[in-house]
């Protein structure tokens, strides 16, 4: 498996595995838990559970603090966009959290461009045009009008999610994937502490139901230990704006989550939302695979040209007798 194929299939399993938080976090708010709390447990959890499978590997977590504080900065929009994307839960439906937690592409695609200079070729644009498309019909279905606070939650968690998208990308740091998620998760575990601490509507609470210690474990690994160690390989394969436009199976997945548990209804505005994204992830894989087959006949070409001192070699044809 190359790793353009081993890139897409590791940023669709990430994005599919991410989409699992909003159902598995309403599971765990109906038994009295807050955002602020269900956030701690969750990063808590995978830390406990993800350190152990560390140490067995051998892996040396030690950093250089220069590299330590380079972490700093994605692992702080990370954690900023869970975090404001967990309480945007509160004021609106879980599923429009979602769909509008999808806009990232978008700004990871302009933030690449104006920052960066990165080329977008036409059939990205084409792919983010068609999931975009797909998440205003995925809001068309939803009755009733949007929180403006619940809203900007949601925007602001795209936007910190997208900053972090590039940072990790641009980070010249050389580290494991294994270490890389151990340290975003400590990030955010220390970001969500510091929240609770200085925020007076947020008090620790503990677990003390069996379901409780259930969704927490499943909100660690799930979508933090495995979806976080996906993405890191998805980037590092494909680069960020591809991995980005994959992410269009989150919203999807926290669709079909909520209509299979909670039991929303599926209407056709849904059906053709989510069908226009499956499409943009779609040109998003054929694309790249384009590409991969492109370059090796690009590169085979030139081969060619130089061998035969910069002409362009001619095909000779011979009668048969």
């Amino acid at each position: 498996m190359n790793s353009q194929v081993k890139g897409t299939i590791a940023g669709i399993l990430s994005a599919s595995t991410y989409g699992c938080s909003p159902a598995l976090a309403l599971l765990l708010y109906a038994t009295s838990f807050d955002a602020a709390n269900a956030l701690f447990y969750r990063y808590l959890g995978a830390l406990v559970l993800f350190l152990p499978f560390l140490l067995i590997k051998r892996e040396n977590l030690l950093l250089p603090w220069r590299d330590f504080l380079k972490l700093g900065i994605p692992g702080l929009c990370f954690a900023l966009s869970t975090l404001t994307y967990f309480i945007s839960f509160g004021y609106m439906n879980a599923g429009i959290s979602a769909t509008i937690l999808f806009l990232y592409p978008v700004f990871t695609a302009v933030i690449m461009v104006l920052a960066y200079h990165e080329k977008i070729r036409p059939a990205m644009i084409f792919a983010i045009v068609l999931s975009f498309a797909g998440v205003v019909m995925l809001h068309g279905a939803e009755a009733g009008g949007l929180s403006p606070i619940g809203t900007a939650l949601a925007v602001i968690s795209a936007f910190t999610y997208a900053l972090y998208i590039v940072a990790i990308n641009r980070t010249k740091i050389i580290i494991s994937n294994n270490k890389l998620t151990f340290y975003l998760v400590f990030f955010s575990v220390v970001t969500t502490a510091i929240y609770m601490a200085v925020s007076p509507n947020s008090a620790i609470m503990l677990p003390h139901l069996p379901e409780q210690y259930l969704y927490i474990a499943l909100l660690a690994i799930v979508p933090t230990i495995i979806s976080l160690h996906l993405m890191n390989i998805s980037i590092a394969a494909i680069g960020s704006t591809a991995t980005a436009v994959l992410g269009a199976m989150e919203p999807v997945t926290a669709v079909a989550l909520s209509v299979i548990i909670f039991g929303e209804h599926l209407s056709f505005s849904l059906l053709c939302g989510i069908a226009l994204i499956l499409l943009g992830v779609m040109i998003v894989i054929v694309g790249q695979r384009f590409k991969v087959w492109y370059e090796h006949m690009h590169t085979k070409y030139l081969n060619r040209l130089a061998a035969t001192n910069g002409k362009k070699p001619r095909k000779r044809w011979r009668w048969k007798s």
